[in-house]
C-alpha cells in the first residue's frame, strides 16, 4: 500500500513539474536578444536595423514569435510586473519587425495597408489565444495597466522619428535601467528633441503631443517629465522649465534601415 502511494505521488509530481517545465517561458528572451544584437546598430542616440539580414534569417524570428504566441493568459498573470512589461515590449517590437519583413522592401511602415487601414490595427498575429494587432498591445495591454510613460521610448515603429530599437532584449532584471537609458538616449538626440536656449523654447518629438496625457499623469507636466533626462536642461530647475513653450517637431516616418 505504501509503495503504491509512493508510485502515485511520484507520477503526480512528475506530471506537475514536467508540465511546468514544458511550458516554462524563457524570460531572458535569448532568441530575440541574439537577433537584435546581430541586426541592430547603434549610432549615438538612435539605431538602425539591417532588415535584409533579418529577411534572410526569418526562421529565427518566427521561432521567437512562436514562443510568444504559446504563452497563455493564465501563465502571464502569474509573472511579476517587470516580467510582464518586458514581455509585452519585446513582443510589440518583434511583431513590428515581422510586419516590416512581410512587406519588405518598403519605404515606411505607413505604406503598409490601404487608405482606410492602419498597420497598427492590422491583425496579423496571435497572442493569449486571440487574433491581435500592435495597437491592442500598446493601448489595451500596456498603457492603461502599467502607468509607465517610458514605454514610449521602448516601443518602436520602425521609423527614423521613433526611438531606436535596443540591441538587446528587455528583461525584468534590468527593465528600469533599460527604460531610463532608452528615454535618455531619445531625449538627447538633438535631431528629435532639443532646447533652444536663445528662444527659451523646447522643440520636442510629436510623441510628447500624441501621448501628453501619459506624461502629465506621471509627472504633472511634459516639462517635468523630461527634466531629469535632457542634458541641455541640466542647469535648469523645475520651476524654470515648467512654463517653457513647446514646439512639436515633424515626425520622420522613413524606415529606420541600415
Amino acid at each position: 500500500m505504501i509503495q503504491a502511494l509512493k508510485s502515485v505521488f511520484f507520477i503526480g509530481a512528475f506530471a506537475f513539474f514536467g508540465w511546468n517545465q514544458a511550458f516554462a517561458f524563457d524570460h531572458s528572451h535569448s532568441n530575440w536578444n541574439e537577433l537584435v544584437q546581430r541586426s541592430v546598430t547603434w549610432t549615438n542616440s538612435t539605431s538602425t536595423v539591417n532588415y535584409k539580414d533579418l529577411k534572410s534569417n526569418s526562421k529565427a524570428l518566427d521561432h521567437y514569435l512562436k514562443e510568444l504566441s504559446e504563452v497563455k493568459s493564465s501563465d502571464f498573470d502569474r509573472w511579476s510586473r517587470e516580467q510582464q512589461l518586458a514581455f509585452l515590449i519585446n513582443a510589440y517590437n518583434a511583431w513590428t519587425i515581422k510586419l516590416i519583413l512581410e512587406n519588405y522592401p518598403v519605404k515606411s511602415i505607413k505604406d503598409i495597408g490601404g487608405i482606410f487601414s492602419s498597420p497598427w490595427k492590422k491583425k496579423f498575429f496571435k497572442l493569449f489565444d486571440k487574433e491581435a494587432n500592435l495597437d491592442w498591445i500598446e493601448h489595451e495591454k500596456i498603457r492603461p495597466i502599467y502607468n509607465e510613460p517610458r514605454i514610449h521610448f521602448a516601443l518602436v515603429c520602425a521609423s527614423i522619428g521613433c526611438p531606436g530599437i535596443r540591441a538587446e532584449a528587455f528583461i525584468a532584471e534590468k527593465l528600469n535601467r533599460q527604460l531610463d537609458d532608452s528615454t535618455k538616449r531619445f531625449l538627447n538626440d538633438s535631431s528629435r528633441n532639443h532646447y533652444d536656449l536663445a528662444k527659451k523654447e523646447l522643440a520636442l518629438s510629436s510623441i510628447f503631443k500624441w501621448y501628453k496625457d501619459d506624461f502629465v499623469k506621471a509627472k504633472g507636466t511634459v516639462q517635468a517629465f523630461i527634466l531629469p533626462y535632457m542634458d541641455s536642461l541640466k542647469s535648469e530647475t523645475l520651476s524654470s522649465v515648467q512654463n517653457l513653450p513647446i514646439k512639436y517637431l515633424e515626425y520622420n516616418w522613413s524606415l529606420n534601415e541600415k
